[in-house]
């Protein structure tokens, strides 16, 4: 079995988005899902195409930002790890550029 056969529904869903209907589904998804879930797929998020990796950025942050700072920094950390463990530096700077940035 190929990697991809492993994808979860949220990265097989932002892969097949090719309408509006279906990157608000992606979004939507992306908003809904835990944290724990998201931070593991991360690496997968950040294979995505420019639009759908950074239409799930801006959920992403959203989210992190409405999170108390105590929370933002282990999210934070955790992301860090995840970064660190990447297949590549590009997969890693698209992870670590998903938690820097300035607070709008």
């Amino acid at each position: 079995m190929r990697p991809k056969d492993f994808d979860s529904t949220l990265i097989r869903r932002g892969r097949k988005a090719a309408t509006f209907a279906d990157m608000v589904a992606f979004a939507q998804s992306v908003h809904e899902r835990p944290f724990a879930r998201l931070l593991e797929e991360l690496p997968q998020l950040a294979r995505l195409s420019d639009t759908k990796f950074n239409l799930a950025t801006r959920v992403l942050r959203r989210r992190f930002q409405s999170e108390p700072e105590i929370n933002q920094a282990e999210l934070r950390q955790l992301g860090a790890e995840v970064a660190d463990r990447a297949s590549s530096d590009w997969i890693a700077g698209r992870i670590r550029a998903i938690f820097e940035f300035d607070g709008d």
